[in-house]
């Protein structure tokens, strides 16, 4: 038997007896043990809990770092991406340029940014911060050879500046206020229905809309050619051409009012004649031609006008530049009459 004595704190408070018999000690004994190993092994457990749940928080604040770091990651390749576009356009630019001044054996290449030949792009699904880092190193040598070009062009067009002035660079009507109805290239013809070559860019616009001249030159002639010369330049109606420094000529037909004679000096943006449908049209548009002397023989052939404007934007620009190179073996045309060539060059 064990007794247990409660005393109050107060001396004369009542004092409490409690009995236990020798079973119940030993239960309480037992329980009283328990507990005491569960607190002792909870204290002992404790340090490894709170490391893991310290753990599982760095974990957390990682994986919540780590999703920012992707999110300024994607944010960056965005920012190259839009770089790279933007280095495409003006690698067409430079392209164009170099095509017109003759020297596209300097050009930067075709299809995209001028990467290395022998780069391979990682996988930006598996290493997204590699692809980016390569991305970027290539993305500074396409700005360097981009770079390398423009001072190129910078400095030929330094010596060779009133070449320069005489391009044919812009658009010969309003850009607003034109569409492209039949492309330099092979075409079906309008009026014989069969296979033919299209020497020029037909551009469709009001009648009246003004025309100006491409680049700077001297007016060879401006009327209509007589049909007893020629049937083939007659059906033109109405043509302005313009020889500029014996490099380039340009033809403005199917006009409506001529505004300039021949012999007059023009510059580039003048005022020339208006778009009409006089001789051989179905509407009211602009033919406008571009021929040039590639090789300095006095040989005028036909190229695709489009290459040389530079002060509008066409669909797949990169495909014309490909077809531009074959130019010179593109013998189906229409000689030029003597008259159109200033000093009385023939065009073969």
């Amino acid at each position: 038997m064990i007794e247990i004595q409660v005393h109050p704190s107060e001396i004369r408070g009542r004092v409490r007896y409690l009995f236990f018999g020798g079973r119940t000690a030993a239960v309480g004994l037992v329980i009283g043990t328990l507990i005491l190993l569960e607190l002792w092994g909870s204290m002992a457990a404790a340090p490894s809990v709170l490391r893991r749940v310290h753990r599982d928080a760095e974990l957390r604040i990682a994986r919540d770092s780590q999703a920012v770091q992707l999110e300024k990651l994607a944010d960056h390749v965005a920012q190259m991406e839009g770089l790279e576009k933007k280095l495409d356009e003006q690698k067409i630019g430079i392209e164009k340029l170099l095509t017109v001044y003759g020297l596209a054996g300097e050009s930067v290449g075709t299809g995209g940014v001028a990467f290395p030949d022998k780069a391979v792009l990682v996988d930006p699904v598996t290493d997204p911060l590699e692809a980016a880092r390569e991305k970027e190193a290539l993305l500074r040598l396409a700005v360097s050879r981009i770079s390398e070009q423009l001072a190129m062009l910078a400095d030929y067009e330094e010596q060779h500046a009133e070449l320069v002035k005489h391009v044919p660079a812009i658009l010969p009507v309003p850009e607003e206020q034109f569409v492209l109805t039949s492309p330099f290239g092979s075409r079906i013809s309008p009026f014989t229905r069969t296979a033919d070559m299209h020497n020029g860019l037909d551009l469709a616009a009001p009648r009246g809309t003004p025309i100006v001249a491409a680049g700077d030159g001297v007016v060879t002639f401006a009327g209509r050619y007589p049909m007893s010369r020629s049937i083939a330049w007659w059906r033109f109606g109405n043509v302005v051409v313009v020889n500029h420094a014996d490099k380039f000529v340009t033809i403005y037909a199917h006009c409506d009012e001529v505004r300039v004679k021949t012999g007059e000096k023009v510059s580039q943006g003048q005022f020339i004649a208006t778009v009409g449908s006089s001789g051989w049209s179905t509407n009211s548009h602009l033919h406008y031609e571009v021929r040039a002397d590639l090789d300095g023989a006095g040989v005028y052939r036909p190229v695709d006008p489009r290459i040389y404007i530079l002060d509008h934007r066409w669909n797949d620009e990169e495909k014309l530049l490909i077809q531009s190179r074959s130019v010179r073996e593109f013998n189906d045309y229409e000689p030029l009459p003597s008259t159109f060539i200033r000093g009385g060059r023939r065009g073969v």
